[in-house]
Parts: structure tokens; sequence; C-alpha cells
């Protein structure tokens, strides 16, 4: 008989500190990437959840900007105002905050440093990435065909929106991938340094070309990914130095995340009423904004208790915000097929937005889960094996 203090392994408790270090040990065995996170980098251990929920609260941020983006079209909002400020301000935040967060979770959970990790690791990513973002390039020009009169896109209409000219949300999904191919782990706060150094140069770089008289023409002309990619590489680069430095102790506090929202609101408010948005400026909002969420989120969750809210949001944060436009396009066919138009029902048609907003897309992501391995086209990490050698180090304890 086993002595009365032994427990069972399923019974080991997590650290009480949630942030601690995760060290490898030889009990440790693969486990499925998280069911909650978007890409399903990390795992689902309580330390990640305040991760999980930022990335669904951005996700139903741009889902509500679509949702606001049709509303002043359909007439019940004014296109002005607060509902100005949070399309040029508020909204366009959301994507950096997701390269923050796969770059916290990159750094957390993979050691990609050799030749053969680096290989393995974007084999995996190409998988994550490509998937989806054939998936939604492939239902885009579906539902545009339907609402642009039934037009079948072309080849030349497909490669433009593949390669050159990807939908605005799209485009995040190649522009991760560079990033990975570009930035390996770090293995010292020394590499990492260097690496926000290099992050920092290019969109220090990039901003100056673009908002230059001088450079602007000629920067406006570079492929929109070397553009992306300068842009947005410091807040990927961002994310793993603060998994490595571990700077979330000093942030996670609520006064702290009071302090810095205060500080974003009225830095957005001013550079918004005085029309001095531009590179530099969302530049500086994004780097306020970005170090806010973290602080809010790591603050709220500071326990790794989930609520029943976010545990349901997070399952969707990948369904959300890439499948809401087309709800709205989709919407307004069927409303205009019913005779139903904006000026004669305008609360109406809101309300129809907000279902093709938040409810189409769970529903979408909830049939394809039930059919089969049809899930994979949207959450492909969810039904991928376990990646051991990539999570070699960081494995939970």
């Amino acid at each position: 008989m086993a002595p009365s203090n032994a427990r069972p392994r399923s019974s080991r408790k997590y650290r009480r500190d949630p942030f601690a270090p995760m060290t490898a040990t030889a009990h440790t065995a693969p486990r499925p990437a998280a069911a909650h996170e978007m890409h399903g980098r990390g795992l689902d251990h309580p330390s990640d959840t305040w991760v999980h929920n930022m990335e669904a609260t951005s996700a139903l941020l741009i889902a509500f900007g679509s949702l606001l983006a049709f509303a002043t079209a359909a007439g019940p909002l004014p296109a002005a105002g607060i509902v100005q400020w949070a399309q040029d301000c508020l909204f366009p935040l959301q994507f950096p905050v997701f390269y923050f967060a796969s770059g916290y979770l990159y750094q957390r959970y993979r050691s990609v440093r050799t030749k053969r990790a680096w290989a393995a690791n974007m084999k995996r990513e190409a998988i994550v990435l490509l998937v989806p973002f054939l998936t939604f390039a492939v239902l885009t020009l579906a539902v545009n065909a339907v609402t642009g009169g039934g037009r079948p896109p072309g080849p030349l209409m497909v490669l433009d929106m593949l390669l050159l000219n990807p939908v605005e949300p799209l485009g995040y999904f190649p522009v991760c991938l560079i990033l990975f191919a570009i930035t390996p782990t770090a293995a010292s706060r020394r590499n990492a340094s260097r690496l926000l150094m290099a992050a920092l140069g290019c969109k220090i770089a990039i901003v100056v070309l673009l908002s230059l008289p001088a450079t602007a023409p000629t920067a406006e002309r570079l492929p929109w990914i070397v553009q992306a990619v300068a842009e947005n590489w410091i807040w990927f680069a961002g994310g793993m130095g603060v998994s490595l430095f571990r700077v979330l102790p000093l942030l996670r506090t609520p006064e702290k995340a009071w302090a810095l929202g205060a500080l974003w609101v009225a830095t957005s408010v001013i550079t918004f009423g005085a029309g001095w948005l531009g590179e530099a400026s969302y530049g500086l909002l994004d780097a306020i904004g970005v170090v806010w969420f973290a602080s809010l989120f790591s603050a709220a969750f500071r326990s790794g208790a989930q609520d029943a809210l976010y545990g349901f949001a997070s399952r969707y944060t990948m369904a959300l915000w890439p499948l809401a436009p087309l709800g709205l396009k989709l919407t307004i066919v069927g409303l205009t097929a019913l005779g139903i138009t904006a000026s004669g029902a305008p609360w109406l048609c809101f309300a129809a937005g907000l279902v093709a907003c938040f409810g189409l897309p769970v529903l979408v992501m909830a049939l394809l889960e039930h059919v089969g391995k049809l899930g994979f086209l949207i959450y492909p990490a969810r039904y991928l094996p376990p990646a051991p050698a990539l999570i070699e180090r960081k494995g939970v304890s």
C-alpha cells in the first residue's frame, strides 16, 4: 500500500506564484497546445490565462470595430466623436497586442536556436498560420463574389489577394510567419537586448521613411510585407523581452494598469483632437497601449483563475475577428433581399450586425468542431500533435 502522504501524479499543484519560471523535469510529458490561446503556442497553464484573455479581448475589439464601421454606414451612429476616436486609435492597437502575445509565448515555450529547431518550428508555424490564412482568404473571395453581384474571382485577383494586397486583417498571418522566420529565441538577456535594438531600429527607420516628405513616396512603394514586418517586429520582440526579462512582476498591479490606461487615453485623445495622428504618433500610442494591456490583464488575472465569460470567449478568439467582416457583408445582402434598408430600420440593421459579428463566428466554429476535423481549417494547432522538441526547456513542472 502506498504511504498515506503520497499523492497521485495527476494531483500535482501549480506553483504558488503562477509567474515563477517553469523548468523542465525528467517527468515532464509533452502536453497538447492550449485550446484557449489563439495559435496554441503555449499550454493551458494558469500563468498564461492573462495572455489568452488579452488576445480574446483584442479579437472582440476588432470585431466590435467592424460593427461600428457597419453602424456608421447604416446610420445609427455618427462617424465622428468617440466613434471616430475608437476607429482611429483603439482598434488599430489590437494587432500589435497580437504580435506581442505571440512573441511572449514564443520565448516562453520554444527553444529555437539551431537549424533543426528552426526548421521544426517553421514547419509547425506554416501550418498554424497559413491554413487559416487560406481558409479566410477563400471565404473572403466567396463572400465578395456573392456581395459583388456573383462575379467569380479570376486567377489574378486570387494572386493579388494572397501575395500582393491581402485584405487588411488577413495580412497578420504572413507577417507573423516571417517574424518567426527571422527571429530565434533569445538565449540570454544580451541576445534579447540586441534583438530589441534591431527591431527598434527597423521601427524607427520605417516611421522616418514614411513620415518625411522626401522619402514617403518611395517608402510607400515598398512591398506591403516589408512595411508590415518593419512596423511590427518591435511588438513581437517586445513580447519576447517581457518573457525573458520577467518584467511582468513590475507591471501587474491595478495602480500601474490604471495609470498606464489613463496615459494612453490622454495621449490618444490629445493626438486625435489635435489632428496629429501619423506614423510617429501611432508608434507611441501602440507602445503605451501594449504595455497597458500587459499590465491590465496580468494584474486582473494574476491568480491564474479563469472566469466563465473569458473561458468561453477565448475558445473562439481565432474565429471572431476574421469572420466578423464577412458576416456583416452577408448580413447586408440578406437585409437587402428582405427589403430592409439602413435608412428605414437602422437599429434593426445594427442588431442584425451584432449577431453577425459575435454570434455567427461562434456558430461557424461550433459547427466545424462537430463535423469531423473541419475545425482544423481555423484552429490547426488543436489538431496537431504536441511538439516536444520545441518545448524542451520550459515545460510545466
